[in-house]
């Protein structure tokens, strides 16, 4: 592979992390993710037993998802 970019180093030493979140579906399933804001969360992966979590394009691997505050 090669990369055209100024300095290549930097895209391959990317060390910015985010702290990792793990949410229970309503299926029982768990998504994990990482925080990127306070109420956003981009999808990593899941795992649940559930088919319909697969199908579901919101818990697709890099999705974003809003974060509701419910009470």
């Amino acid at each position: 592979m090669i990369i055209y970019i100024p300095n290549p180093w930097e895209a391959l030493n990317q060390n910015e992390t985010f702290p990792r979140i793990r949410i229970q579906l309503p299926s029982g399933g768990h998504l994990n993710g990482e925080c990127l804001d306070v109420d956003q969360v981009r999808v990593l992966s899941l795992d649940s037993t559930d088919p319909m979590d697969y199908i579901n394009q919101q818990y697709q691997p890099g999705s974003i998802i809003e974060l509701k505050p419910s009470i």
